[in-house]
Order: structure tokens, then C-alpha cells, then sequence
């Protein structure tokens, strides 16, 4: 299987974690080809209808569902995130096979083995990552979740977008990188966690044992 992880040229620790993340990958000798993807930035982001609220909370008047702004410092570089992985989406249609999406601050502890995709659903997305320091309510996510495929628990009200436990490793096939991307044109686009939430996409999935875990390093993206 292809997988790709997300860096930003020219950021010290970006450059340096994704490199992390890739001999991770060697050293587990798991059933991958790697490609590091060159990330979207505010400098060569596009324009786009972007209706996530940037203070406060907002009824999102197309979902039904209640959205919380984040703690961004820039929200061009959130937005600028969400375009990096409709990027891989899109290049998961062109391809017409499952990828998997790597953000720089993955790293595996153990193989992924092809094997496993014997049985997993064959659609949709699904989660290799530990939620313990990618999410909030890591604990409670971890603790609902049995070995196998999972369906995403809820934590909150089903009034509030339940996601993955952050998109640093994800696997998604091809129908569903084409439904979330006409999702983003549909209601306006939205955080990448954001928008592929159980409401939205009930196909989302979480696999344990976790295949990969998060470095523990500052975020590109949220309030310093």
C-alpha cells in the first residue's frame, strides 16, 4: 500500500519528525512504499468557502451541528491543513485504490501488515493511530474501543462532530476520499478532523491494537 506523509518544506521540525515517521516505517518492516507530500501552506493555499467559525460556537444551518471554533493562531494554517489532505483524497480517486495519510507527527509501533486489510471493511476510512496525546478525551476514546474494527464511540452529543482521534494515520478508499471532498463543496469546507465525522461520514472506522502513536510535538496549527 502507498503511503504519504504530510511535511512542510523548509520547518526544522517538520522536516525533521516526518523523517521520524518514515524510518519508523522501515524499522517495523511494514508492507509499505512511502512518499513524503509536500503540505499545503498559507502561501500557496487557494481560496475556498471556509464556514467552520473562527470565535466562539456556531448551528451549522446545513448539519444541524453544533461547531466550536479551534484555538488557532492563524486559521490559514488550518485551512491550509484541511488542503493538504484533500489533496491525498483526490489523489486516492485518481489512483482508484486505498491509501494510507500520514501526518509528520506519526510514528509506527509496530508493523502494518497488509494482512490486516483481509478483514477490515474494504470501505470507508479507518484509524491506525492511539488516541492517547492525538485527541481530547484520549482515555475515554481508548477505553471504548475493543481489539478490531470499531466504530467511532461517542464522547459528546450527537450534536457535535465526533471524528477519528486526529488524522495523524488514517487509511481511507477511494468512495469515501470522493464523498468527503464533495462534502468540503457541499457545506462549505471545514478542519479535515472535522469534517469527517461519524454524523457525516458514519463510515469512519478505529482499529486496535494501534499501529501508530503521535511523537508528542508542538502542532503547526493550534494556539501557541
Amino acid at each position: 500500500m502507498e503511503a504519504y506523509v504530510i511535511y512542510i518544506q523548509g520547518h526544522e521540525d517538520s522536516e525533521k519528525f516526518s523523517d521520524r515517521c518514515i524510518q519508523s516505517i522501515i524499522d517495523t518492516e511494514s508492507d509499505l512504499t512511502v512518499e513524503k507530500f509536500p503540505a499545503i501552506t498559507p502561501e500557496n493555499m487557494w481560496q475556498v468557502n471556509y464556514t467552520w467559525p473562527l470565535r466562539k460556537k456556531i448551528k451549522c444551518p446545513k448539519t444541524g451541528l453544533l461547531l466550536s471554533a479551534y484555538k488557532t493562531y492563524d486559521n490559514n494554517k488550518r485551512i491550509a491543513a484541511a488542503q493538504s489532505h484533500y489533496m491525498l483524497w483526490r489523489k486516492c480517486v485518481t489512483l482508484n485504490r486505498p491509501i494510507l495519510i500520514l501526518e509528520h507527527d506519526a510514528i509506527f509501533t509496530k508493523k502494518f501488515d497488509t494482512k490486516i486489510l483481509e478483514w477490515w471493511p474494504g470501505e470507508g476510512a479507518v484509524s491506525i493511530n492511539n488516541p492517547i496525546g492525538a485527541t481530547f478525551s484520549a482515555k475515554e476514546y481508548d477505553n471504548k474501543l475493543t481489539n478490531g474494527i470499531n466504530e467511532v464511540p461517542w464522547l459528546t452529543g450527537n450534536d457535535v462532530p465526533q471524528g477519528l482521534p486526529g488524522h495523524s494515520a488514517y487509511v481511507i478508499y477511494p468512495d469515501a476520499a470522493r464523498e468527503v471532498m464533495n462534502l468540503q463543496e457541499e457545506i462549505g469546507w471545514w478542519p479535515n478532523d472535522a469534517i469527517m465525522c461519524r454524523q457525516l461520514c458514519p463510515w469512519i472506522r478505529c482499529y486496535k491494537p494501534y499501529i501508530t502513536k503521535c511523537q508528542g510535538i508542538k502542532s503547526t496549527t493550534s494556539k501557541e
